[in-house]
């Protein structure tokens, strides 16, 4: 018996030896990370951002699927169907999650404006202004992060742009759609609207 355990010992050190040959090899630059498009293509859907569960969501929503879609669009340069309007996207997100999308337990956070408030986008320099009729004093971070990804995607499809909110009392830092610093659940929490 100890003839085997010895025998065993001996072939479990030696195993990892057996691998000496293999060369050793540089690591290969492959490029930055992959980005992909959601489904439905960006001309006949808007990209809203829910809050499920405390963390930042995007939800692609098809163009006609409600009362803020379809007439609205037009054609840009090329003669393709244009992406819907910063506007009508705004006005999407601020109405909250249609039926189906509740049903997959999204919620708007209970800070946002409330349905129907008055939402104004302009292009600048230095990216989006977003001009709200409601104070944005009681805006929690995942709220404003709600308005700022829901604008940045709606405005470019990297959503890269840089967001600036206006309320009617006082202007925030501009910022950039970061989903992830959003993920600490919120005192205030999400309700559904």
């Amino acid at each position: 018996m100890r003839a085997l355990l010895r025998t065993a010992a001996l072939l479990a050190a030696w195993l990892p030896l057996a691998a000496c040959g293999i060369q050793e090899t540089d690591v290969i630059a492959a490029g930055g990370a992959a980005t992909i498009d959601v489904l439905p293509a960006r001309q006949v859907r808007m990209l809203l951002f829910f809050s499920h569960d405390s963390v930042l969501m995007p939800v692609p929503r098809t163009v006609g699927e409600s009362e803020f879609t379809g007439d609205e669009m037009g054609q840009d340069s090329s003669g393709e169907a244009a992406r819907p309007p910063t506007e009508k996207t705004m006005t999407a997100l601020l109405a909250g999650p249609n039926e189906a999308e509740k049903l997959a337990g999204m919620v708007n956070e209970a800070s946002l404006p409330a349905p129907g408030t008055q939402a104004t986008t302009e292009v600048t320099d230095d990216g989006v202004d977003v001009t709200l009729e409601a104070p944005l004093d009681g805006l929690t971070r995942p709220a404003e992060l709600q308005l700022v990804c829901t604008v940045a995607f709606a405005e470019s499809t990297d959503g890269t742009v840089t967001v600036t909110l206006r309320g009617t009392d006082g202007t925030r830092t501009p910022m950039r759609c970061d989903p992830q610093s959003a993920l600490a659940p919120t005192a205030s929490g999400a309700t559904s609207r």
